[in-house]
């Protein structure tokens, strides 16, 4: 069981550390080439890898006592399976606006009950980095450089997207990415946390 759990999270912690370098470097392709398609395909693909890196850190957080680590964890996953189904309506929109069809876009984007349903419950992911954050830091107040780069990184991701402020959008990647550097670490070597009886045996 041990050596199963310890696979676990070793994958979970590669994941979490890959997942924002992934969003990252095709938000950067993006910016460098207006190419939204291909955009789409690697925020895709960053956000399933963010699943398994989230349950991991979840696990992780709640096994060392933060309650607040489920609620956090849920939120944050359920906003990253949002943000991977919401890359096949933008990949759509990117479609459309290749085929030079930009009316249909605008008004597919402006129905509420579309972009309530995909867009909007996307907010859940930075709130529950946030709270992940605060469980974090609440058990090892020496990880606080970890903390505050997950909540700068997870504040800025919505300011970024929904703003339409490209240096928020890379302030948010290059934030994520050194905070799951450090957590994905914690993830694959849970014995750094303080000491619990579910993660003994796992380092």
């Amino acid at each position: 069981m041990e050596s199963t759990l310890s696979t676990f999270l070793r994958i979970g912690g590669g994941c979490a550390i890959a997942a924002p370098i992934v969003i990252l470097g095709g938000d950067i392709f993006r910016a460098l080439t207006g190419l939204d398609f291909i955009w789409t395909l690697a925020f895709w693909f960053g956000f399933v890898l963010f699943v398994p890196g989230l349950i991991g850190f979840t696990y992780v957080l709640a096994a060392a006592g933060s309650r607040l680590a489920y609620a956090g964890g849920a939120l944050a996953v359920f906003g990253a399976i949002a943000g991977a189904s919401i890359q096949v309506l933008f990949r759509i929109y990117a479609v459309l606006n290749e085929q030079g069809s930009t009316q249909t876009v605008d008004q597919l984007d402006q129905t509420f009950k579309l972009v309530a349903s995909t867009q909007m419950i996307g907010i859940t992911f930075p709130i529950g980095l946030i709270l992940l954050a605060i469980s974090l830091l609440m058990i090892d107040r020496t990880k606080w450089l970890h903390a505050l780069l997950l909540t700068i990184g997870a504040v800025a991701f919505p300011i970024g997207r929904i703003g339409g402020f490209t240096a928020a959008v890379m302030m948010s990647g290059i934030f994520l990415t050194a905070a799951f550097s450090f957590i994905g670490d914690l993830i694959m070597h849970p014995h750094k946390f303080p000491s619990s009886p579910s993660l003994k045996g796992t380092n």
